[in-house]
């Protein structure tokens, strides 16, 4: 019975030393999207995406961009990560109200990468 034990314990490590191994050594360009579809812009969690990319973008910049309306959002559902593509309009005070484009990246908590914001905001930038 101990022996047995200590074969499955042996099997358990190596299996995991190997999934990190591939993980670390996966290039992200490489991950192919398995599914993309257009998600309701109306739905909490897109408009929970929305604000956590103004809030960073706030950051990042030093503005205070306020979110108008979300236009379309667009998942990547990926191997490992999803990603989310957003159009949206917001405005800066009383400014005229501009269109942005925001990709963000949804963290997933595995035991090998921990997570530390849900999110992560990879681009916003003014839409041509």
């Amino acid at each position: 019975m101990r022996f047995h034990s200590l074969i499955i314990l042996f099997l358990f490590a190596h299996l995991s030393a190997v999934t990190v191994a591939v993980a670390a050594a996966w290039p992200e360009s490489e991950l192919l999207a398995t599914m993309s579809h257009e998600r309701d812009v109306k739905s909490p969690k897109v408009i929970k995406i929305a604000k956590f990319a103004i809030n960073e973008e706030n950051k990042r910049s030093k503005t205070k961009l306020k979110l108008v309306r979300i236009l379309r959002c667009t998942e990547n559902v990926y191997t490992i990560d999803n990603s989310f593509s957003l159009e949206l309009l917001a405005k800066h005070g009383t400014r005229t109200t501009k269109k942005y484009l925001a990709h963000l990246f949804e963290t997933k908590n595995y035991w090998f990468r921990p997570a530390t914001d849900e999110f992560e905001l990879e681009s916003f930038e003014l839409a041509q």
